[in-house]
């Protein structure tokens, strides 16, 4: 992966396509990883977000500076910009569902969303039951939305519905796999409201004063919902999205250390080092040499 840019593609493996702000698809995973092998390589999807079922099988996942194994059945929501990697059992079975970040913004759906974390931030992992009756519910209906754009219909209010209910189902089901106090209380929503404006302004250094005032909260009040979902300080979780974002450039760009502070916001290299060898325990040129994944790639 070193000296290399990250893959970004629409599709994996698709340059240069324009997706519109109602795009949506889906696919069987066996589609498109069976042509590589069953292995996608490190990549990212700007301005779209997906969500994958393993019914069957299990799939090896590298994504921003971890590797993990997932047994099915389970799903995972990967995030606009969010670089991952697969590399699935042979025959696994499952879905990828595909949708324009600008959709989840549409009214019709953004109600539905609380939670999911779409649209920036890190993969995350929806664990299922085999006899539950909601993973029942996400594989038909993941299943009829494909026979439906097998059909050639597009964004119709129907569509639109139904993938409301695929995102608004995968919601209740993470919700539930959390502690009550955490998926129901108004300081959730708080937080969930704070991540997502990190997500629009980590760039830009703002202190944690500017996004409590521009959420229309006190710091102390932000601090509290932080600390009671989290257990977690509001400048921890910019400064830890930071970071993030360091360590994909490092794992997966030929960037050297003062492109990345730049990229980041950071005027000063010196300090950009400081503050990552800080937040990770690594120097930027350890974390490169041995985060880069290589070993997923073939």
């Amino acid at each position: 992966m070193r000296g290399k840019e990250v893959k970004r593609f629409t599709l994996y493996g698709e340059d240069g396509r324009i997706i519109g702000p109602e795009f949506v698809h889906i696919e069987r995973i066996a589609d498109r990883s069976s042509l590589h092998d069953w292995t996608i390589a490190p990549h990212s999807h700007p301005g779209m977000a997906q969500v994958l079922m393993i019914e069957t099988g299990a799939v090896d996942v590298a994504s921003d500076g971890s590797a993990r194994k997932i047994a099915a059945p389970a799903c995972m929501i990967v995030p606009s910009g969010c670089v991952h990697a697969f590399r699935f059992a042979v025959a696994t079975e499952g879905w990828v569902l595909s949708m324009a970040v600008a959709l989840l913004h549409d009214p019709r759906i953004a109600g539905l969303l609380e939670g999911l974390s779409l649209d920036g931030g890190g993969a995350r992992i929806v664990p299922l039951e085999p006899e539950d009756r909601q993973r029942v519910r996400l594989s038909w209906l993941l299943a009829d939305m494909a026979d439906r754009l097998e059909q050639g219909l597009r964004a119709t209010p129907a569509l639109l519905a139904q993938l409301g209910l695929v995102l608004a189902t995968l919601g209740e089901t993470l919700a539930a796999s959390l502690p009550q106090d955490a998926s129901k209380d108004r300081r959730a929503a708080l937080v969930a409201c704070y991540r997502g404006l990190i997500e629009a302004r980590y760039r830009d250094h703002w202190s944690v004063e500017r996004y409590a005032h521009a959420l229309g909260v006190t710091s102390s009040t932000l601090t509290r919902a932080c600390r009671a979902v989290l257990d977690k300080a509001p400048g921890d979780l910019l400064q830890d999205r930071l970071a993030l974002e360091g360590m994909r450039f490092l794992a997966f760009t030929g960037m050297g250390v003062a492109q990345v502070a730049d990229r980041l916001g950071f005027d000063d290299p010196a300090y950009f080092a400081r503050f990552f060898k800080n937040r990770t325990g690594q120097t930027a040129s350890a974390f490169r040499a041995q985060r880069a994944w290589e070993g997923l790639e073939r």
